[in-house]
C-alpha cells in the first residue's frame, strides 16, 4: 500500500495497516493478510443473512437491557443497509473462506465493518466487539448464520419445485394421448404414454422437495445464545429466545419460524443437520439428472437417434460440423448436479471433523452448502424452460412402436410367454410386424391383434 493509501488500525497485537477505503479494521486486515489460499469469499446470501443476525441481536439485547436503545438502533440501521443490498458492501468482505475454521475472521469483519460505518456516517462510537457483538461468539454466530441463510434459499428452491412439479404436470396433461415405446436397460420394452412417463418425473421431484422440506425444519432451531462453547456464557437467559423473535419479524415474509436450539452446543459442535440438507439436495441434484438424461436420449439424433423429440435451437453445436445442435441446457443441469454430489462429499467431510465443543471447518460447509443450493435453484427454472419448450415428433414416436416387437407382451395373456417369445423373435429376424408375424403363426385373426394390440390399452 502506498503512503496515505493506508491507514492505521488497532487491535490486540498492535497496529496495522488498513487500505483507506476499506469499512474493515484491523482483524480483517490480518487474515486478509493470513489467508490467500483461493480466492473464494462468502456469498452474498451468507453476508446478508450475517447482517440479519447482527440486526436481530442488537434488537435482542435492547429487551434484555443490556445494551442502550440509541447503540441498538445504530447496529440495527447499519445491519439493514447491509442485509438489504449486500452486494454493495461485497468489496468489504474480502476475506477467503479457507480461513479460521469458526469463522471468526468473518464475523469480526462484519462487527468492524458495522463500527466503522456508525464512526463514519453517524459519528458515533460503536465497538465492534462489546457493542456490536454482545452476547454472542463467533461460534455461535456463524453456525446459527449457516442456518439462516440454508433455510432462507431452501424456501427458495422448494418454491421453485413447485413451479416445476406444476411444468410437468401440465406438459404431462398437454401429451396424455400420444404413446411411444418404454425403455429398460437402453432397451425397447412395453408401451408407455409422455402422460404417464412426465407424472414419474413429477413424483421424483415431489419425492426430492418432500426430503428437503424435512431437512428444514430441524434447520429452523438456531444455536445463538450458546456463546463459545454452548454454555451460553456472557448471554443473557432470555436473549437466544428473542433474537428468534426478532429474526422471525425480519423473514416473516417467508413465514419461516425460527426457534431457539434447546441444547445450543449440538448445532455448535456438530453440523449434521446441514449434512442432512445437503443428503436431500444430492437425491433432487439425481433426479435432475436423471430427468435431464432422459430428455437428452429422447432428443438423440434427430436421423441415427431416438428423434423422439425436439429441443429448442439454442446455440450451434459444433464449431466443425454444420447444423448441428446439443442438448446443451440438459447437459448444464447435468454437470450442476454432479458438482452438487461433489459439495456433498466436502460437507460429509467438513460434518464429521468436529472437535469436542466445534466444529471447526465451518466456513466451507457454509460456501458448499450455499452453492448447491444456487444450483439447484437456478436449474429448476432451467429444467422448466426444457419441459415447457420441448416439442414431440407425433410420427416418429407412433412409426417405432407399430415397430417395437415387445408390444408382443400383451400376447402372453392369450397364447403364453413361449409363442409371444418366438413371435417376437421372427419378428426380429425378419424385421417384419408384429402382426404379421402373429397372424400367420397363430390362429389370431388381423381383427383380434388390432384389439389386443390397442396401444391405448397396452399402458
Amino acid at each position: 500500500m502506498k503512503k496515505n493509501n493506508y491507514r492505521i488500525e488497532q487491535d490486540s497485537l498492535g497496529k496495522i495497516k488498513v487500505p483507506q477505503n476499506a469499512l474493515y479494521g484491523a482483524q480483517t486486515q490480518r487474515a486478509v493478510d493470513n489467508f490467500k489460499i483461493s480466492g473464494i469469499t462468502f456469498d452474498p446470501a451468507f453476508i446478508q443473512a450475517l447482517a440479519s443476525l447482527k440486526n436481530a441481536c442488537a434488537s435482542a439485547n435492547v429487551k434484555c437491557k443490556v445494551l442502550p436503545k440509541l447503540k441498538a438502533s445504530t447496529i440495527s440501521n447499519i445491519s439493514k443497509k447491509i442485509s438489504s443490498n449486500p452486494l454493495d458492501f461485497i468489496d468489504h468482505f474480502p476475506i477467503d473462506i479457507f480461513q479460521t475454521g469458526s469463522g471468526t475472521s468473518t464475523n469480526m469483519n462484519m462487527n468492524e465493518v458495522i463500527s466503522e460505518i456508525a464512526k463514519r456516517t453517524l459519528k458515533r462510537s460503536i465497538h465492534p466487539n462489546d457493542d456490536v457483538n454482545m452476547s454472542q461468539s463467533s461460534n455461535d454466530v456463524i453456525p446459527t448464520t449457516i442456518n439462516i441463510s440454508s433455510l432462507t434459499m431452501s424456501k427458495t428452491l422448494s418454491t421453485s419445485l413447485d413451479f416445476l412439479c406444476d411444468s410437468l404436470n401440465k406438459k404431462a396433461k398437454k401429451l396424455k394421448d400420444i404413446i411411444k415405446s418404454g425403455r429398460t436397460h437402453l432397451m425397447d420394452a412395453v408401451p408407455i404414454s409422455f402422460e404417464q412417463e412426465l407424472n414419474v418425473w413429477e413424483e421424483q421431484v415431489r419425492a426430492s422437495q418432500a426430503q428437503i422440506d424435512l431437512s428444514c425444519e430441524e434447520i429452523s432451531y438456531l444455536p445463538i445464545g450458546g456463546t463459545a462453547i454452548g454454555t451460553g456464557i456472557n448471554a443473557p437467559k432470555s436473549f437466544s429466545k428473542n433474537v428468534c423473535s426478532e429474526l422471525n419479524k425480519i423473514y416473516h415474509e417467508l413465514k419461516i419460524k425460527f426457534k431457539p436450539l434447546p441444547v445450543k452446543g449440538e448445532m455448535m459442535s456438530s453440523q449434521n443437520h446441514i449434512l442432512t440438507l445437503s443428503s436431500a439436495l444430492t437425491r433432487y441434484a439425481s433426479t435432475l439428472l436423471k430427468i435431464a438424461n432422459d430428455i437428452r436420449w429422447m432428443n438423440s439424433g434427430p436421423i441415427s437417434g431416438l428423434s423422439e423429440i425436439s429441443l429448442k435451437a439454442l446455440q450451434p453445436g459444433s464449431s466443425i460440423m454444420p447444423g448441428k445442435i446439443n442438448p446443451v441446457i440438459s447437459e448444464s443441469i447435468m454437470m450442476a448436479a454432479v458438482h452438487v454430489n461433489g459439495n456433498h462429499s466436502t460437507i460429509l467431510q467438513a460434518t464429521s471433523s468436529g472437535s469436542f465443543q466445534l466444529n471447526t471447518m465451518l466456513p466451507v460447509i457454509a460456501h458448499n452448502i450455499i452453492e448447491s443450493l444456487y444450483l439447484m435453484i437456478n436449474c429448476s427454472f432451467s429444467m422448466i424452460d426444457l419441459i415447457d419448450s420441448f416439442s414431440v415428433n407425433e410420427e416418429t414416436v407412433k412409426d417405432s412402436l407399430f415397430k417395437n416387437p415387445i408390444i408382443a407382451t400383451k400376447l402372453n395373456q392369450v397364447i403364453g410367454y413361449d409363442m409371444a417369445s418366438k413371435i417376437v423373435k421372427k419378428a426380429y429376424k425378419t424385421n417384419s410386424s408384429i402382426f404379421d408375424i402373429a397372424e400367420n403363426m397363430t390362429s389370431l385373426t388381423k381383427s383380434d391383434l388390432v384389439k389386443i394390440l390397442d396401444p391405448k390399452k397396452l399402458i
